[in-house]
């Protein structure tokens, strides 16, 4: 397992504080936008940059003062960092070439870890002129080499496209379940995240402030940054009267009996049922308005609507193509009164 406390780093401006604990065998996901400090931390970790204070521990032992190369861990950069001159069987074990291992050991490891990857036809050809996608499994190959016992990477499939990323992605979560390995996996997009994350940290401004399962984090997020990280964008300034209605400007909406005052208000995308007849059984909770964009989001799609209330809510494309939705066409939607989440009031 990896346990941090404290850890802290200043570069320019700049500082993490970071304390996070991961489990062993447990694929953990850092998620946030650009510049909250996820590489930062993904160096610290790794020894390529010192921290100010603080304690690294790597399955009980405390590595914060050790060599990188001492710290058993398996990294695979952004850009993959492949040596574009040596051979993908002399890139998957440069690791073990330093460390003296002798040739035919290296070899034997090679064709094991290109076996598991998926690359052994892979392992005579030059770095040039392989795919995305073979470039990717060639680094992620050299970082696992060494039998580290965690493997951290930084945006691993970011270069790839939607397909290749996906197939990239449960092909990792495949070598980790089978090498029972720690994963630290960074990414910006949630998507990604919960397609391999058993868990995962919400990083912003250099810190972690929150973790947890996929749902759990959609379901509950403590603040807004946490909700627009998350795609949750119907959040709303509201009013609640403690008894189970709130207000968002003029509209009134039935929920559970949140607490008395001003609140923000966020309404989960998949809990809004769709109408262009108006057909809903119940009366409660219903918004009309126009569509303004349909987003496809693979076998869904997200509605965006202005009317009362402006929302954007989750469909699948077969209710799409049965109601004949279309940019510009009316709509009704009705809101699950379990559809709701707040927050202290916070500016929007």
């Amino acid at each position: 397992m990896i346990s941090t406390k404290g850890v802290k780093l200043k570069v320019g401006h700049f500082a993490i504080d970071v304390s996070v604990d991961i489990e062993s065998s447990e694929y953990f996901v850092l998620l946030g936008m650009t510049g909250s400090g996820k590489t930062l931390f993904l160096e610290s970790l790794c020894g390529l940059r010192e921290i100010e204070s603080g304690s690294i521990q790597i399955n009980n032992v405390d590595v914060t003062k050790i060599e990188p190369k001492d710290r058993r861990l398996g990294y695979v950069p952004q850009d993959g960092a492949l040596f574009e001159h040596l051979s993908v069987a002399d890139n998957i074990g440069f690791s073990l070439s330093v460390r003296n291992v002798s040739k035919k050991e290296i070899r034997k490891r090679v064709e094991e870890i290109a076996g598991i990857i998926g690359i052994s036809h892979l392992i005579d050809r030059k770095i040039k002129g392989l795919s995305g996608g073979e470039r990717q499994r060639v680094a992620l190959s050299r970082a696992l080499a060494s039998n580290p016992s965690v493997l951290i990477m930084d945006e691993p499939v970011s270069a790839l496209d939607e397909y290749t990323r996906e197939a990239v992605c449960r092909e990792l979560k495949r070598i980790q379940r089978e090498l029972k390995i720690s994963v630290i996996h960074v990414c910006h997009s949630f998507e990604e995240a919960k397609l391999v994350g058993d868990r995962i940290g919400i990083m912003h401004g250099g810190s972690i402030i929150q973790s947890g399962k996929p749902m759990e984090l959609l379901n509950f997020p403590i603040d807004i940054t946490v909700a627009r990280i998350l795609r949750l964008d119907n959040i709303f300034d509201a009013v609640s009267d403690g008894k189970g209605t709130v207000s968002v400007g003029n509209t009134k909406l039935y929920t559970s009996a949140f607490p008395e005052g001003k609140l923000t208000l966020v309404v989960r995308p998949w809990e809004l049922s769709f109408s262009n007849k108006n057909d809903f059984a119940a009366e409660q909770n219903i918004i009309r308005g126009r569509i303004t964009e349909i987003m496809a989001d693979g076998f869904s799609s997200r509605i965006r609507m202005e009317g009362e209330l402006q929302l954007i809510g989750s469909i699948t494309n077969a209710e799409l193509l049965r109601m004949g939705l279309k940019e510009g066409a009316e709509i009704s939607v009705q809101i699950n009164p379990k559809a709701f989440h707040f927050f202290k009031s916070q500016i929007l």
